[in-house]
């Protein structure tokens, strides 16, 4: 019998009904997947317990759970999604990964990652999804106002030089570098793309893919690019000095580089391409923009409420984008709309560092983080936490949401008065 988790956090599975257990594994997990898209998840996570087998989904950057199975049934599951994705299905010991394409009963197709892996009770199956008819997101979809879009077009339309984009994992670096990509993709430049793994296939860009086992990482690749004469390049991850240097070197001698790189601000991406023992003065010259970013919900406008706000005192920089400013702050409620969860889309929560001359100057003096965050905060940028106190008073997402991505004194405090 199926056993219902009673939580807050458990979402309503009844596209299949009746005894889960009945239902052919294969049935189920169209179905299961096909539900998971429709609410916008990214991950689908199907995972032995001590005495059941959980599905749980990520949606919005929330883990959820949706249900338990019957340990039999739910290793029939996880063997079907083996199946599915290419992997070796008799291989229970090692790690597995593989790719595969799934038709759901509404007709349509979902490509999905998936990666298995040993775990104390069983095993762990985690499958990314892409949804191929909403697939990637323009630039303008992913949540900059007007102020930042304009800079991030000004940006990829510079001739040459690097621009890291930086954040933890899950922070949406590949959906940022993909939208400047599509956006530069009109035919009048040859674009290539590094990435490990390939996640969206885009027309008429030169894509390749990372083979670790067959000795091709980021730098190797990186030198064969060079050959053939890119306009662009897109490296899907810095994560070695070889790789830092080679995406330094095509910035300077008139490539347009995007790259990813983790770190938590933009001043200690900086300092992270200087731990791989990058050239100062070279990524001084080389850098042009570091972009920052975090997913944060946005709040539903069709069920949030308003409530309100203590006098606040901000930075010159958020009242000037505040004109007035607000009386107010959103709350979040629930609804059928955002299936109860308060929030309906995500969006991104930018820190954008634009290299200027003096901070050029400071890289190549190997400036410290905290002091080149200091200047570039000077010169007009909103850190994270700045950008985040301005969604909470524009009213695009909630204080407690916003508190729960970046630490402040003022988001704590607003988040308090509704809690």
């Amino acid at each position: 019998m199926n056993r219902h988790m009673s939580t807050q956090n458990e979402i309503d599975f009844t596209e299949v009904r009746g005894e889960t257990e009945l239902t052919p594994p294969e049935l189920f997990a169209s179905n299961l997947i096909e539900w998971a898209v429709e609410r916008h998840s990214s991950d689908l996570f199907i995972s032995d317990l001590d005495d059941t087998v959980r599905i749980s989904v990520r949606r919005m950057g929330q883990v959820e759970t949706v249900r338990h199975l019957a340990r039999d049934y739910g290793r029939r599951l996880q063997a079907h999604l083996r199946v599915l994705g290419g992997a070796d299905s008799g291989d229970m010991i090692r790690p597995t990964e593989g790719r595969g394409v799934i038709r759901t009963p509404n007709g349509g197709t979902v490509d999905l990652r998936m990666s298995c892996m040993p775990t104390l009770f069983g095993h762990d199956v985690a499958i990314r999804l892409f949804d191929p008819v909403r697939g990637a997101r323009a630039i303008h979809e992913l949540g900059y106002d007007d102020e930042e879009l304009a800079k991030i077009q000004d940006l990829i339309h510079h001739p040459s030089g690097l621009i890291l984009v930086a954040g933890p994992v899950a922070s949406g670096k590949s959906s940022t570098l993909y939208a400047m990509i599509e956006e530069l993709n009109d035919g009048s430049r040859k674009i290539h793309t590094l990435e490990d793994p390939i996640e969206h296939s885009l027309s008429g860009v030169m894509q390749s893919q990372i083979n670790l086992r067959a000795g091709l990482d980021f730098p190797d690749l990186l030198s064969v690019v060079l050959r053939h004469s890119p306009d662009v390049i897109m490296i899907g991850e810095i994560r070695d000095g070889r790789t830092a240097a080679a995406a330094i070197r095509a910035g300077s001698s008139g490539q347009l580089v995007f790259a990813t790189i983790h770190a938590k601000t933009a001043p200690e991406a900086i300092d992270g391409m200087l731990q791989y023992q990058s050239n100062p003065k070279f990524l001084g010259s080389s850098l042009i923009a570091v972009i920052n970013q975090r997913l944060i919900r946005k709040v539903c406008h069709q069920c949030s409420r308003e409530v309100p706000l203590d006098e606040v005192s901000v930075r010159r920089e958020i009242q000037d984008r505040l004109n007035d400013g607000p009386r107010t702050q959103r709350i979040a409620v629930g609804c059928e709309e955002c299936f109860n969860t308060g929030y309906y889309s995500l969006s991104t929560l930018t820190e954008m560092m634009l290299i200027d001359e003096p901070l050029s100057r400071g890289i190549a003096d190997s400036t410290p983080a905290h002091e080149l965050g200091r200047i570039a905060c000077e010169r007009g940028m909103l850190s994270l936490e700045d950008r985040a106190v301005l969604s909470v008073l524009r009213g695009d997402t909630t204080a407690v949401e916003a508190n729960r991505l970046v630490s402040n004194e003022l988001l704590s405090r607003l988040a308090k008065q509704v809690r």
